[in-house]
């Protein structure tokens, strides 16, 4: 975590553009306000490391520069900023109003009264259909001990949570019931993590499918397990009425496009999930998979899917061409975990949805309105953010400024959430006595 945002709170850390906005930095600390603080050595004390005493002076002032990221050019960019003079507040804070322009990030550059640069702190100014949508990290296709993961789905979630996530489905392969007994587990615990029902689908026989089923009503598995022949009757008929590109497999489009219906058809969103998958021969050829984006047969590409590079380099390489070729395709990133201890590569991939909230219908609608990025930070490297521009430098920031500290909040509730899921009763209550602090500092930061 930065040290600025270890000391300092800019509240709220996003604005609208256009609008006059009322903003105040928050010192975290005695050691960070702003009101002058003037150490003396109690007069009574012959030792030189006696505790200080801090007196404020609220005389100071401070002036902060508004230098905007993508504006200034000048070979000093203060002296073409806007600014403003600042007392201290009483509580050690700044206060000031000011209107941001554009949809960009700000440095707020505060400096004392000989001009010296004291410190630079940042804030977001956005559009209107952006400003008003909180920043929402989730995973949507995670296994468990019921199909080839490592842990129970009680033990995955609480891990999710205890890393920042706000939403994830549990997606074992060729079954959903796994994912209902997750949320039966947790019906009633204030976890502060949204969790959905899902599977990662594998029909029809016999070839091998890959997709995800998000939230769901009904088990596409075992509807054609328990349906086949009329399925695959279905499918046969589909695959004679496809006007398939020259030499492109109509059965496998037929039976790709059928997987997406049904998963729509109990309301789940229907997962493009990876394509470059290597098993002896890519597991989707390159023409069918064009054929699922130009058609819009699946509402989502999940453009990263875990720990391999190789397969995540191939499929965002396939993506950016699809967009040059002027094709919009909603975008999601995800583990494709298989355990969770340790915390390792399930952190690798997510999905950063920008939505008005995290019930089914507001996350699914903002993916499909591709109000989503996806989200790439292996071990010692820097984040990389993919998707439309104006999304990954919002997400950057994000990344950046508010999430290491509302990480810090989740935490707590991940681990007492698995300290729960082990049987420990007392978790329950301390679960209770935390619960909505996530959504305090996220409301505050996203201005709410």
């Amino acid at each position: 975590m930065k040290m600025q945002i270890a000391d300092y709170e800019v509240r709220p850390g996003v604005v609208p553009s256009g609008e006059k906005a009322v903003v105040r930095i928050i010192p975290r600390g005695k050691h960070a306000r702003f009101d002058d603080q003037v150490r003396r050595q109690p007069k009574d004390s012959p030792f030189s490391f006696a505790p200080e005493v801090f007196e404020p002076d609220a005389d100071i002032e401070y002036k902060i520069y508004f230098l905007p990221m993508e504006q200034s050019t000048a070979p000093e960019p203060m002296s073409v900023c806007e600014s403003v003079l600042v007392r201290p507040c009483a509580d050690g804070s700044l206060e000031f109003r000011h209107v941001f322009s554009g949809e960009q990030e700000y440095k707020l550059v505060i400096v004392d009264s000989n001009d010296r640069e004291l410190l630079r702190l940042s804030i977001y100014s956005l559009h209107q259909d952006l400003y008003g949508r909180r920043a929402y990290r989730g995973d949507l296709h995670v296994h468990s001990y019921f199909s080839d993961g490592r842990e129970d789905p009680m033990v995955v979630a609480a891990n999710y949570r205890k890393n920042g996530f706000d939403f994830m489905a549990l997606t074992d392969h060729h079954k959903m019931y796994p994912s209902r007994l997750l949320l039966d587990a947790y019906r009633g615990v204030p976890t502060g993590l949204a969790m959905f029902s899902g599977e990662e689908v594998h029909v029809p026989y016999p070839s091998y499918i890959h997709a995800v089923n998000f939230g769901g009503s009904f088990s596409v598995n075992e509807y054609y397990e328990s349906h086949q022949e009329e399925c695959d009757a279905e499918i046969a008929q589909m695959a004679q009425s496809i006007e398939a590109p020259e030499g492109t497999d109509s059965l496998q489009l037929a039976q790709r496009i059928w997987v997406a219906q049904q998963i729509q058809r109990g309301g789940g969103l229907s997962i493009l999930v990876h394509p470059h998958w290597i098993s002896n021969a890519y597991n989707m050829p390159d023409d069918v998979t064009d054929y699922m984006f130009a058609h819009n047969v699946y509402d989502a590409f999940e453009l990263l899917g875990g720990q391999s590079v190789h397969e995540n380099n191939m499929q965002t390489a396939f993506y950016h061409d699809q967009r040059a070729m002027g094709r919009k395709i909603a975008i999601v990133g995800s583990s494709d975990s298989h355990g969770t201890e340790p915390a390792v590569y399930f952190t690798w991939s997510s999905t950063l949805v920008f939505s008005r909230g995290d019930s089914f219908d507001e996350l699914t609608g903002a993916i499909k309105d591709y109000y989503s990025v996806a989200v790439e930070h292996y071990p010692g490297e820097e984040y990389r953010v993919h998707g439309p521009y104006r999304y990954v430098k919002y997400a950057r920031y994000l990344l950046e400024n508010y999430f290491p500290r509302y990480d810090e909040l989740c935490f707590e509730q991940g681990r007492l959430m698995k300290e729960w899921a082990c049987g420990d009763e007392d978790a329950l209550s301390a679960l209770e006595s935390i619960q909505g602090r996530t959504d305090v500092f996220a409301n505050r930061f996203f201005g709410m």
